[in-house]
């Protein structure tokens, strides 16, 4: 290894020893909230476009830039004001804008502009306040609980959705503030993002298709309350709760996720070959 290399790695190791406590409470706060633990894929999706960049382009280091002074200035400003305000949100900005700091130290602003789309994406390991996530909960379960009632309506035109309840056939399916659907949209709205850099989209398209998330969450969301409310009928109330009720959910995720990321690509490759044969 070289000594620029060395020395590369060296400082990178002693900045993430200074952190590791702050990296170590983001693990544990994110691991214990089902609404936060999107944020544990963040670093993996990151890394998948740091890859893809160093792959397509050139190996040449462009030094200077003048971005590290500025950036280094950021992430300790946010490490402090975190610390003495308590607000855990803004000291976690500290670790992404260390790393932005890092990459124009050793490649400069040509390295920033390569592997921004990595970068931009890591900033979102820190999760919005909970007070904000309180105030959007009830929006969202209200929304999701209507979606989940138009989804009934051909099977029961009386299914009716009051408060957090929905009524299905005589089955009344309380919705916990818990499923309310924030951490779906967390996760959506990340995996847009990584989709939108994945596949190179325009800023037009890449904006549309993260504003989409929303109502992508909605839909989601409304397919697992939905989903919950046939299992009950069917199976009755136990084959909806604990582990299989926890199951059902995730897979509903899972697929919603597999299909939007499906679509992207269709999209993508249909646009490129229309592209082609445009030239």
């Amino acid at each position: 290894m070289s000594a620029p290399r060395t020395r590369a790695a060296g400082e990178a190791a002693l900045g993430l020893a200074l952190l590791a406590p702050l990296v170590r409470e983001w693990f544990e706060t994110a691991s214990a909230s089902s609404r936060l633990s999107y944020a544990l894929l963040v670093p993996a999706l990151a890394l998948v476009l740091a890859w893809r960049a160093r792959c397509a382009g050139s190996t040449a280091v462009e030094r200077g830039g003048g971005l590290e002074p500025a950036f280094a200035l950021a992430a300790a400003a946010a490490l402090v004001l975190g610390a003495l305000t308590g607000v855990f949100t803004l000291a976690l900005l500290a670790l992404p804008l260390a790393l932005v700091a890092w990459t124009a130290r050793w490649l400069g602003s040509g390295g920033v502009r390569r592997f921004a789309p990595s970068l931009v994406l890591l900033f979102a390991i820190a999760p919005p306040p909970m007070p904000l996530l309180d105030r959007v909960n009830p929006f969202l379960i209200q929304a999701s609980g209507a979606t989940a009632v138009t989804l009934l309506g051909p099977l029961d035109g009386d299914a009716s959705w009051l408060g957090s309840t929905l009524s299905f056939r005589g089955w009344e399916l309380r919705v916990a503030e818990a499923c309310s659907g924030s951490g779906t949209f967390l996760c959506l709205g990340v995996l847009c993002a990584f989709l939108a850099a994945l596949f190179r989209l325009r800023p037009l398209a890449a904006l549309v298709l993260v504003a989409s998330s929303f109502p992508l969450t909605l839909l989601v969301n409304g397919v697992r309350i939905a989903s919950s409310a046939l299992v009950i009928d069917r199976f009755g109330v136990e084959a909806a709760q604990g582990l299989a009720h926890e199951l059902l959910g995730q897979a509903v995720v899972f697929a919603g996720a597999a299909l939007l990321a499906l679509a992207v690509e269709r999209l993508s490759a249909r646009s490129a070959r229309t592209t082609e044969a445009a030239a």
